[in-house]
């Protein structure tokens, strides 16, 4: 069976063209996943000083527009440069992780993590679990066009080899754009246009109900418990799943897929307008994110 791939995380709030949408009312619901036979093999609280950036032994800061050789503007047309200035992205007095946008002279800044780990796998017979608890602004819809948080994570092929793009794989955990309240879930995998993962669109659902301006326990789990040895599960089995606090809003097989190299590269391892405001109330606070694995 093909060798299994690790992935690294990513953490970031971009401005690009994007469509209006809906707005929901808050609700104070909070639920993390089971962790039963699962050890902590990553994990971050953003306890640090207020007003100071986040532990760099823990994360990488993405830069100005663009990889250091790959595609311009991140690949996505975004129009906001990338800084490590505590103006757009700092610890705040309760502990949280705040990334803020922002907008001067004309010009968007921002900030976008990446985790200094790239071993993240599910190995034969296990699972990996990766959670955040993650709280979106709350300004109202006209001021949050083009405005991009997501969490996510990248094959760790990807990192200096920023053109290997479907192929080192994608897992998009929360996407929501221009201030919906709904959070969009995919995967990018292959090669594009096309291929098994639908490039380059990707394969995702239509979308989960998630309100602004609480916060909301984002859950990803790579399942492989029912493979390896003594178990008479084979890759087709093998699951990837999306929660949205505590409840799975997504699901993706290896027969969804139906190739199994692809799979174990899976599993295995619009512009803001003049009403788009910067600040924290289109930004993006994040409580903690953990990443386990099967003991």
């Amino acid at each position: 069976m093909p060798q299994m791939k690790s992935f690294f995380l990513l953490l970031g709030t971009s401005t690009l063209a994007q469509v209006h949408a809906r707005h929901l009312p808050p609700r104070d619901v909070d639920a993390t996943i089971p962790k039963d036979g699962l050890v902590p093999v990553f994990f971050d609280d953003f306890c640090g000083t207020p007003g100071s950036l986040p532990d760099e032994s823990n994360w990488l800061f993405s830069l100005g527009t663009r990889y250091p050789g790959g595609a311009p503007n991140w690949g996505n047309n975004e129009f906001q440069s990338y800084t490590k200035s505590p103006n757009n992205i700092h610890i705040t007095k309760n502990n949280t992780l705040a990334i803020v946008p922002r907008l001067r002279d004309g010009n968007w800044t921002s900030a976008r993590l990446e985790t200094q780990d790239t071993s993240f796998v599910a190995e034969a017979g296990g699972r990996l679990l990766i959670e955040a608890s993650i709280k979106l602004g709350d300004a109202p819809l006209d001021q949050q066009q083009g405005i991009w948080p997501a969490f996510w994570a990248l094959g760790q092929k990807f990192r200096g080899n920023y053109t290997y793009w479907p192929m080192a794989t994608e897992w998009d955990f929360m996407e929501a754009v221009s201030g919906q309240s709904t959070m969009y879930s995919t995967i990018h995998c292959a090669y594009a246009p096309g291929g098994p993962c639908n490039e380059y669109q990707g394969l995702g659902n239509n979308g989960a109900p998630f309100s602004r301006g609480v916060f909301h326990t984002v859950g990803f789990m790579a399942d492989r418990s029912m493979t390896g040895p003594s178990k008479n599960g084979t890759w087709r089995d093998e699951t990837l799943n999306w929660y949205l606090d505590g409840t799975k809003v997504f699901n993706v097989t290896g027969a969804t897929i139906g190739d199994e190299a692809v799979w174990a590269l899976l599993a295995h391892q619009g512009p803001p307008n003049n009403a788009t405001v910067g600040g924290p109330s289109v930004g993006m606070e994040v409580d903690y994110i953990g990443v386990y694995a099967s003991a």
